[in-house]
């Protein structure tokens, strides 16, 4: 072999020494030992190898703590990790190192208590009205007795039987109460002393249908409502027919009970 060939070998050979011994400058790296090796990658505890950058971790286990998570290559703190369940806020539970809800069953809550929404909570009494006692409701899982609510009287025009604003201000509230009673009620039409007594009997109907109409469209059910009129035959005020308008008002009237 020639000298010049041997110094070539040589330089090869040194070359390809130097080559192996110099990995990516960190914190670049290719695999785990180039940050394991770097003095600069154990001197900040980043000795992983992840997507080409000296990281903290790969997995939570590289973390060393149970507290810890590996996220995006640094250790961080678990939200909501405890030992127990005093490490808890409120009522949470400690269930697999995390802070969770009360409960997840009725099985976790003491007796006479159920779980709702993750909280132990009074075991409810009702879900309907049936499940109460006579003259009780179901109201929020409790029998109670029911809060008084009032059907009013609704107001016609002289000679009219149209359902118009104060009228269907009125039909609406009583609406609600029916409703929220589960009501069944009779609804009577009356008017005033003019005209015949046919005719009145024909209005009166007339009142209470149009008014039984207007709360069904507010959702009371149909069979709940039962309609009929007297006409002129049971005046609040007798005005003769003469008598002021103010007076007359009176008995141009849809009045409801319960039946």
């Amino acid at each position: 072999m020639s000298f010049r060939n041997i110094l070539m070998s040589l330089a090869s050979v040194t070359l390809a020494t130097v080559l192996v011994g110099c990995g990516p400058e960190y914190p670049k790296c290719d695999n785990d030992d180039d940050c394991a090796s770097s003095e600069r990658g154990k001197a900040e505890g980043k000795t992983f190898c992840l997507n080409g950058l000296c990281q903290q971790c790969k997995e939570d286990s590289h973390c060393g703590d149970a507290s810890l998570e590996c996220v995006a290559g640094s250790c961080e703190q678990i939200p909501g990790f405890c030992s127990s369940t005093s490490d808890c806020p409120g009522n949470q539970k400690c269930r697999g190192n995390r802070c969770g809800a009360e409960c997840e069953s009725n099985d976790e809550c003491a007796d006479g208590q159920e779980c709702q929404g993750g909280s132990c909570v009074a075991k409810s009494e009702c879900t309907a009205d049936a499940d109460c006692s006579d003259g009780q409701v179901c109201e929020s899982g409790r029998c109670v007795s029911p809060s008084a609510c009032q059907l009013d009287t609704v107001y016609f025009g002289y000679d009219d039987a149209s359902v118009d604003g104060d009228a269907r201000s009125t039909l609406q509230r009583n609406a609600e109460c029916i409703k929220s009673r589960n009501l069944s009620v009779t609804i009577e039409g009356h008017c005033d002393e003019r005209g015949t007594s046919e005719y009145n009997i024909a209005l009166g109907e007339r009142r209470a249908r149009n008014a039984s109409e207007y709360l069904r469209s507010l959702g009371v059910a149909r069979d709940k409502v039962n309609t009929l009129s007297y006409g002129e035959e049971r005046l609040v005020r007798e005005c003769g027919e003469e008598g002021p308008e103010s007076c007359h008002r009176m008995n141009r009237r849809a009045e409801m009970s319960i039946r």
